[in-house]
């Protein structure tokens, strides 16, 4: 009969002795053996396959009735050995069963519970794909990328003495310290995955800086902001995680325990060098100096400096036949602390456990032992409070410690099925019995099968929920579960983390890594910044935007502080009138109103007025923006130094003033001559102005070429950016330009005091021209005024020659002509021509400033600064004379601070676990995709055959040969269960 190999070793482990193959009921079960080997014998011993159940479930009359065609052993009446092969025969026979219509469906919707020795292939598939995703999931967690984005985790919480510590002992696959309460002293955070060859490696994951304070810690000392004292969470840039030991001795549980405790001791020790606390395993030292070793850990375990860490001790646990799981371990909540001055530590631990339950990636599991009562569970008391029960998966833990009354089976019962203490993922059930993983594992077994060996009293009214109990099925729910919450919220995470990469590159875009050839790259900088600026600032272009922000506003305001002149003798008019400068032509419609009675203008000498003249003045017509500000009156209406904004002009003068004015100053016995001392105070007064708009125009000019020289420096100087040779460039320039700006204020204020001194010029021509359009404005105004006042009428405004047509204009001169005919001399000539001749002369003078302002800027300061900038630099920065090559300033200039090159270093170690993280998403993404595609193509190829497949040809089936160690039967379609002797 054709044999089918079976797993190497499996039946010398079943059955404690190699080459027969053996079964309860056959001959060659020892008759004497007791019920308790009997059990022994059959336990199931597992392969390298991944962990699902391998239990036969009894036949029942509908199995039999619907199998036709299966695969179940055939016992041989004697012991079979075969000379060629040493290991165990697996020997099937095939039956007639249904016709399959689909083949890889119906394999994909067997149970994991079902009657396999091993998984199938769509099983194996399944299982595979579990570890892919859950292996990426663990290595983004053990990356820290958390900070970017939350990924789901197992969060294990409960009371002290819940269980929990020997449940995650078994979730894990290794012993862990159970002693002196150290595990519950610091979180820990275990993965679990499958490999070939088993390992664990342990880190210390430092998240928070131990500072504690200066008095003893009580309960007022922990609060919202500081909820874990004496310990203070660090920036993510400075936490750290660091290798601690790796063991490779599965069964060596006290090296386990030992390398586990010396981490959290570590951990509670933070002032002494992690170092310090890693153990020498056996062999590494001699055992005397390993248990002095362990003796100065355990002195530092008994002093520790913090009762308990938020930091974190990491495990990573591989080895064949383990489970793909993720899961933090919390320090179990408790209502009293051991001592008093520790009661602090009762709000710390419940705030430790409250944080990682707010995770809303997070399956919590809550550890409840069936020995206690679950009302008193503070454990779920927070799970409560924070609204978390949808993401809550009950433990019951200690079921062999369950009381034997009628009754305590009932609450348990109620949250079973639901109707007490509910959780989003239901409950568990657990017996964790014996002294190490191995012996745990088996009490557990026999515990909930009622096997003879068992210890312990497990009612029957519980096998309803037979899929529940056992860790091993617990892990295979939380591995598939964990796996699909990951699944849903990748999209998600890798969205988050390509944008957090997208700005890490942008950042250290302004941190570039220092020049291969530091002295190259200064040159090549200095070299193009000095050119550049040299072309710069002696560029039309330049100039003209210069002249437009500048030179043309300061003109403009110097212009408008023309003096102002009120050309009514009659002070008491209800409306000032304006008159424009720029042109002869009034600002507004006439507007005319008459008076109660005529008024006598005609008079040789008027009434002195009372007080100062406010109204009828000639002023300006308003200019566009910007425009200068006169010297404020007072700090708080003191403009920028560099705004151009119009300040208050002089106070405006009346004919009357003038002529008291020409009074004063008249020669006895020259009657009719206006002495020359009348015409220079008037203008003085006016020209004293000029001192505010020149300093705004000398900041706003230098504020406009700094902007220009520093945009040249920071793009000559784009990538030393980081540099000491930066700053001390912007340094030297801001000094170049401040020792400009004196010199140039001082040139321009000399210009300022020669044409505020007095009145004097060589041009008559232009003082002609400009005396003579004044007066034609004056004489025009005032004509106005005295027709008005003649008729009895009020002037308001008077029209603007600009908007008047040429008809306008010659219908206005010839009426004005025919009105002044009736009124005569205007008694004010010799006042008219005083005020002309004076605001003649300003227009003269300020035209001559302002030219000489403007060639002081364009044909001094800008050709000087193009001449001297080329060795300015080089000069100050120390590279002149054939310094460049110095050592000691290359180094000085390419210098960065401290704080840049901790920045640099935080965005690449984070660009680093970052990248890593994105290349595990991208495989993980690849493997998906090439299972779907080969999925796909198995699906359709098996359709094909299985709707082809005639059950006919297979009558004269006796047995048959199956390929795979596990009895899968590739791509047929018929449905095999089996079992090798020894390894059921």
């Amino acid at each position: 009969m054709p044999s089918i190999k079976q797993e190497p070793g499996s039946s010398s482990r079943a059955n404690g002795r190699g080459g027969g193959m053996a079964t309860p009921d056959s001959p060659g079960a020892a008759p004497s053996e007791t019920a308790s080997e009997r059990v022994q014998r059959r336990r199931h011993v597992r392969s390298t396959a991944p962990s699902i159940s391998t239990r036969i479930p009894p036949p029942s009359a509908s199995d039999d009735a619907q199998e036709d065609w299966a695969i179940v052993p055939r016992l041989p009446q004697q012991p079979s050995t075969f000379e060629d092969e040493q290991d165990d025969c697996l020997i099937m026979e095939v039956r007639r069963g249904p016709k399959v219509e689909n083949g890889p469906e119906f394999l994909a919707s067997q149970s994991i519970q079902g009657s396999f020795i091993g998984p199938n292939k769509a099983l194996r598939d399944i299982g595979q794909r579990l570890k892919y995703i859950n292996d990426a999931l663990g290595e983004l967690q053990a990356r820290g990328i958390q900070h970017v984005a939350s990924l789901p985790e197992l969060v294990l919480v409960g009371d002290q003495s819940s269980g929990k510590s020997s449940l995650m002992s078994a979730i894990a696959g290794l012993s862990l310290p159970r002693s002196s309460g150290t595990c519950t002293r610091c979180p820990i955070h275990i993965r679990v995955s499958r490999a070939d060859e088993w390992s664990c490696r342990v880190f210390l994951k430092q998240d928070y800086e131990f500072r504690p304070p200066d008095h003893p810690i009580t309960e007022r000392d922990v609060t919202k902001t500081n909820p874990f004292p004496p310990w203070v969470r660090l920036d993510p840039s400075r936490q750290v995680r660091r290798e601690f030991k790796t063991v490779r001795d599965q069964f060596d549980s006290e090296e386990i325990e030992t390398v586990l405790r010396c981490a959290q001791v570590a951990i509670l020790n933070p002032s002494t060098h992690y170092q310090f606390f890693i153990p020498k395993l056996k062999g590494e030292v001699s055992e005397s100096t390993r248990q002095q070793l362990l003796e100065q850990v355990k002195k530092k375990e008994e002093r520790a400096e913090a009762q308990f860490s938020p930091n974190t001790v990491a495990l990573e646990v591989k080895g064949p036949d383990l489970a793909d799981l993720n899961f933090y371990d919390l320090p179990g909540v408790f209502m009293t602390a051991r001592r008093a001055e520790d009661t602090f530590l009762e709000s710390v631990v419940k705030n430790l456990t409250r944080e990682y339950i707010a995770h809303e990636s997070a399956i919590i599991l809550c550890a409840v032992p069936m020995n206690q009562d679950t009302e008193n569970s503070l454990a779920l008391k927070l799970i409560r409070g924070l609204g978390a029960e949808n993401r809550c998966l009950g433990i019951m833990t200690k079921a062999d410690l369950l009381p034997r009354n009628d009754h305590a089976a009932t609450n348990w019962l109620a949250m079973l099925n639901g109707h007490a203490h509910k959780t989003g993922y239901g409950y568990f059930i657990t017996s964790r019995q014996g002294s190490d993983l191995e012996e745990q594992n088996k009490m557990e077994e026999a515990f909930f099968n009622r096997t003879a060996d068992a210890t312990g009293h497990w009612p029957e009214v519980f096998d309803g929920f037979h899929d529940k109990c056992g860790v091993e099925k617990l892990k295979a729910f939380l591995s598939k579960k964990l796996s699909e919450k990951f699944s849903t919220i990748l999209p998600e995470v890798t969205k988050k983390v390509e944008q957090r990469l997208h700005d890490i590159n942008e950042q250290l875009k302004k941190y570039p890594d220092p020049p291969a050839n530091p002295e190259l790259a200064i040159m090549r900088s200095l070299t193009e910044f000095t050119i550049r600026v040299k072309d710069r600032v002696t560029h039309q272009d330049f100039m003209s935007i210069w002249d437009a922000r500048c030179g043309e506003p300061f003109k403009k305001c110097i212009i408008e502080l023309k003096p102002k002149f009120n050309v009514r003798e009659n002070a008491r008019a209800s409306r000032p009138i304006f008159i424009d400068l720029e042109s002869d032509s009034p600002s507004a419609s006439p507007a005319v109103r008459k008076r109660s009675g005529p008024s006598d203008l005609t008079q040789a000498t008027p009434k002195r007025q009372r007080g100062p003249q406010t109204n009828g003045f000639i002023k300006t017509e308003a200019v566009d923006q910007p425009r200068w500000p006169a010297t404020p009156s007072h700090p708080r209406s003191a403009t920028p130094a560099n705004v151009m904004t119009p300040g208050r002009a002089s106070r405006s003068k009346s004919l009357m003033d003038i002529r008291n004015l020409i009074k004063r100053s008249a020669v006895p016995g020259q009657p009719g001559l206006v002495s020359a001392s009348v015409y220079e105070p008037l203008y003085t007064e006016a020209a004293k102005l000029w001192a505010a708009p020149l300093d705004a125009f000398i900041n706003r000019t230098f504020a406009f070429l700094q902007a220009e020289i520093f945009a040249i420096l920071d793009s000559a100087f784009a990538h030393l950016k980081n540099r000491a040779i930066y700053k001390e460039s912007c340094d030297h320039m801001r000094a170049f330009i401040e020792t400009h700006k004196f010199e140039l204020r001082q040139q321009l204020h000399l210009i300022y005091s020669l044409e505020a001194q007095r009145l004097f010029t060589k041009d008559e021509e232009a003082l002609e021209r400009h005396k003579a359009a004044e007066m034609k404005i004056l004489v025009r105004h005032r004509s106005h005024f005295r027709i008005a006042a003649h008729n009895g009428d009020e002037l308001s405004a008077v029209p603007k020659l600009d908007d008047m047509t040429d008809e306008e204009r010659r219908q206005e001169e010839t009426k004005m002509a025919k009105e002044l005919k009736n009124l005569g001399p205007d008694p004010f000539e010799p006042e008219l021509a005083v005020a002309a001749y004076i605001r003649g002369y300003y227009l003269t003078a300020a035209n001559r400033f302002v030219d000489y302002v403007s060639i002081h800027v364009m044909s001094g300061l800008l050709p000087r600064v193009a001449s001297v900038i080329d060795t300015y630099l080089h000069e100050r920065l120390g590279l002149a004379g054939g310094r460049g090559t110095d050592p000691d300033v290359l180094q000085r200039l390419m210098s960065e601070g401290p704080e840049i090159e901790q920045k640099r270093r935080d965005l690449r170690a984070e660009k680093e676990t970052l990248d890593g993280a994105m290349q595990i998403i991208v495989d993980l993404e690849r493997r998906e995709r090439e299972q779907a595609i080969a999925a796909a193509a198995a699906a359709s190829a098996s359709s094909q055959y299985a709707n082809g497949f005639d059950a006919s040809t297979a009558e004269d089936m006796d047995v048959m040969d199956v390929g795979h160690p596990n009895g899968a039967a590739g791509d047929r379609a018929t449905v095999y269960s089996g079992t090798a002797f020894g390894d059921a």
